[in-house]
């Protein structure tokens, strides 16, 4: 994602948690892109204190933000901790660009085969922290959405990861 990353770009990580996925990008960066985390805790904005980013608390399936704001969208590990699913997918194309990116990572609904997949599956059904979204599912109401193109991305055990082209 950071090759992705051009000077006055405006990126918003929706359910940024605490943070890492801004960092990453963010270290590949001269510091000339304008960051905007949005959660829904306050305690995890606060985690974020260090990323130079504006910190909105809020939902991500009513963002409080213009249409065409941002150049890219990230949420990672962040919508299938919701059950609207196709909501937060309206409200992320709703906020970006023509022309923009929207990048997904989330725990996918497929078979695992690996003990840290088994395991980490295990954990998030048994602590309610989220459900397993299906990918086909995820590309029809992106689709729905008006997503132009939809690009996935390989990843191990249960995570997947994707591209929505705006």
């Amino acid at each position: 994602m950071t090759a992705s990353l051009r000077p006055g770009m405006n990126v918003l990580d929706v359910a940024c948690g605490t943070g890492d996925m801004a960092r990453r990008l963010l270290s590949g960066t001269d510091g000339s892109i304008e960051f905007v985390l949005l959660d829904a805790s306050r305690t995890m904005l606060e985690i974020c204190a260090d990323i130079p980013a504006t910190r909105v608390l809020g939902c991500m399936t009513n963002l409080p933000f213009a249409e065409n704001s941002f150049d890219l969208l990230t949420c990672t590990w962040g919508i299938e901790t919701i059950s609207e699913t196709q909501s937060a997918l309206s409200e992320f194309v709703r906020v970006t660009r023509s022309g923009g990116y929207i990048f997904l990572v989330y725990c996918a609904d497929r078979p695992t085969r690996s003990l840290l997949g088994m395991a980490m599956r295990h954990h998030i059904a048994l602590t309610g922290r989220g459900q397993f979204l299906s990918q086909e599912a995820l590309c029809e109401q992106a689709a729905a959405a008006r997503v132009k193109r939809m690009q996935p991305l390989y990843c191990n055990g249960p995570a997947a990861a994707m591209i929505l082209h705006i």
